[in-house]
């Protein structure tokens, strides 16, 4: 009886599991470091190259909690268009997904102030779930692992300044079951359709300091709306601080800081303030961005910041838009 119990405690946590993973893609607090992970139409924004490797380890100190590893390139080719590639590793207890999606996007100059992006995300997910590892015998559902591979695309449109953004964007437009034993299971897990709304906004507080709040929705069918907004203070374009706060779920504390010219760290902790703060220790998320060369683009996304430019290279940029 008590094995029976045991195998029963297995098939409900799998199958939650399985489902609350496929429907969601993976969350992230430091989401403005992973920006084209989201919105295709972001990739180029910068004016150059920007690498960005990611790690996040969510609800620590529990066995099979989630963990994600990303790594992304995005930058521009030519004046208008920018490509980007994502590859990102989520795993959850004994399901692995790993998504690979190629980025396109093109710009309008619609204002000398003022950019408006559109962008298609394409490429799609290799799904594997050990099921050998649940330890459930003499069931033919459970005899044999699951892989296979679901194609799927996106899309968005950014708009920005260098002190304004707002983004919309859907991902999953391809909805895909993902598990369904010719409907012998007692639940199917879906890849379903995602939507994102955001927008920022940096304020000049003065020559040392500068204060961004941003705030970012996401909808998809099935699950509660999750909503962040956050803030942070950015120092001499060197350190920055920041709070952010998705309702109902948790409260994080941010930082950043440029190492080098070209070189920046950041880290984010994530303390639960659901019920599931009795059962975990919290949620860490490491994050490297490496941006190559130097920007081509006057009109930088606001989020993104390098080196504070002196006089001498402001007067500089102004006589090479003057001539051009």
């Amino acid at each position: 009886m008590k094995n029976v119990f045991k195998q029963l405690v297995f098939v409900s946590a799998f199958l939650i599991i399985l489902k609350s993973n496929a429907q969601q893609d993976p969350l992230y607090t430091q989401y403005y470091n992973n920006f084209s992970l989201i919105n295709p139409a972001y990739s180029g924004s910068h004016g150059l190259f920007t690498a960005t490797a990611n790690f996040r380890s969510q609800w620590a100190g529990e066995a099979g909690s989630p963990e994600t590893q990303t790594l992304s390139l995005h930058g521009p080719v030519g004046k208008k268009v920018g490509l980007g590639l994502s590859i990102v590793n989520d795993k959850v207890f004994v399901s692995s997904e790993t998504h690979v999606y190629a980025d396109f996007s093109y710009s309008i100059d619609l204002t000398e102030a003022s950019t408006l992006a559109f962008g298609l995300k394409a490429g799609g997910s290799f799904l594997n779930v050990d099921l050998l590892k649940l330890g459930i015998e003499n069931d033919p559902l459970f005899s044999e692992n699951l892989n296979e591979f679901n194609p799927n695309i996106g899309a968005g449109a950014f708009y920005y300044t260098d002190r304004f953004y707002a983004s919309i964007s859907t991902v999953n437009i391809l909805q895909t079951t993902h598990y369904d034993k010719n409907s012998t299971v007692v639940s199917n897990a879906s890849k379903e359709m995602i939507f994102y709304l955001s927008s920022g906004y940096v304020f000049n507080i003065s020559d040392a300091f500068k204060l961004r709040p941003s705030f970012m929705l996401r909808g998809v069918n099935g699950a509660p709306l999750s909503t962040d907004i956050s803030t942070s203070i950015l120092w001499l374009d060197k350190i920055e601080f920041g709070i952010a706060y998705r309702i109902d779920t948790s409260i994080s504390g941010l930082f950043q800081l440029r190492v080098t010219d070209n070189l920046k760290v950041g880290y984010t902790y994530d303390a639960s303030t659901s019920e599931l703060s009795n059962y975990n220790n919290g949620s860490h998320e490491f994050s490297v961005i490496l941006n190559m060369g130097k920007s081509s683009n006057k009109r930088k996304a606001p989020f993104f910041w390098m080196k504070k430019k002196n006089s001498e290279e402001i007067l500089k940029i102004k006589n090479e838009d003057s001539e051009n």
